[in-house]
């Protein structure tokens, strides 16, 4: 038996250049809209993307004067003079104090400059003021500002705020590393972890890396990775992420460390825990024992080298 011939619609071989958009309204930069041969520039077509048809004999087709503009984010992008009025020159912040508690006045003033922490009033009525974790990305464009409060033991208190939040800014975050803006200024091998305050401790404990952070367990993210696909990079997983982190380092060729894994089975670390808190505990330990040869022993508030 002859089968009849059927009749194949053909399509425009360029699909973006044909129809920079599909009738539907969205970009057809991703080429998702194929346009029927013949009918470039015009919303005759099918979109591979909202499975929609769009044929000159069809009533789906729309006008072009119908065609709706597509929906473009409004990406927040911190004014850098919010960076420059917000900069804790004067140790303020209860995470600024911390670190002075922890390392001293001179190492504090040196982690707050690298990263260029700022300050704002606590949402919480807290006379110290929060500490706002500025993203800033390797182009020195700045992206976004997280606003923690921490108590002058170094403990978190609440939740994360976000500047544009803060200000009433109706924009989508595109954020980087914390961190990031180092990358091109120094020549090291790269580190992450999960928590800005990790990344601030141990650029102090280990300064043969460059620390960034990613701000949680979960924003490993490949938009981030692809940034750092042409360093030396390891990965410093708080204890029991190690797991969900080796699949990025596998994915990226990056290192891992099973830091925080040892540390817990050996009971130097409590569960949950990342790598900086092993380093806070050794130095508690021994300020403990440095008080109990010298109860007049006021730590290293003042022990600033002189030029």
């Amino acid at each position: 038996m002859k089968m009849k011939n059927r009749a194949y619609r053909k399509f425009e071989k360029n699909r973006f250049k044909a129809n920079g958009s599909c009738p539907c309204g969205k970009n057809n930069r991703d080429g998702k809209f194929a346009t029927e041969l013949g009918y470039a520039g015009q919303p005759i077509g099918y979109c591979n993307g909202c499975a929609k048809s769009f044929w000159s004999n069809s009533e789906t087709i729309v006008k072009p004067y119908e065609l709706r503009e597509e929906d473009i984010p409004s990406f927040c992008s911190p004014d850098t003079k919010s960076l420059i009025d917000s900069f804790d020159e004067k140790l303020e912040s209860g995470f600024a104090k911390f670190l002075v508690d922890l390392f001293g006045e001179y190492q504090a003033v040196k982690i707050v400059e690298m990263y260029y922490l700022g300050l704002i009033d606590s949402a919480s009525g807290s006379q110290d003021p929060d500490v706002i974790f500025w993203q800033l990305d390797a182009d020195k464009n700045l992206r976004a500002g997280k606003v923690m409060e921490y108590n002058d033991k170094g403990k978190r208190q609440g939740i994360p705020r976000w500047w544009h939040k803060i200000n009433g800014n109706d924009c989508q975050l595109n954020q980087c590393f914390f961190g990031e803006h180092l990358i091109y200024d120094l020549n090291k091998p790269i580190a992450v972890v999960e928590s800005e305050k990790t990344a601030a401790i141990m650029s102090y404990v280990n300064p043969t890396f460059i620390w960034l952070a990613c701000g949680s367990s979960t924003n490993l993210q490949d938009s981030k990775c692809s940034l750092l696909s042409k360093y030396q990079v390891t990965l410093f997983p708080d204890h029991k992420q190690y797991e969900r982190w080796k699949e990025k380092a596998d994915k990226w060729g990056f290192d891992i460390s099973r830091d925080c894994e040892i540390m817990f089975e050996e009971g130097l670390i409590s569960e949950g825990d990342d790598i900086a808190d092993y380093f806070i505990n050794l130095a508690r330990d021994l300020k403990s024992k440095i008080k109990k040869i010298d109860p007049e022993w006021s730590g290293f508030k003042n022990e600033i080298p002189k030029d």
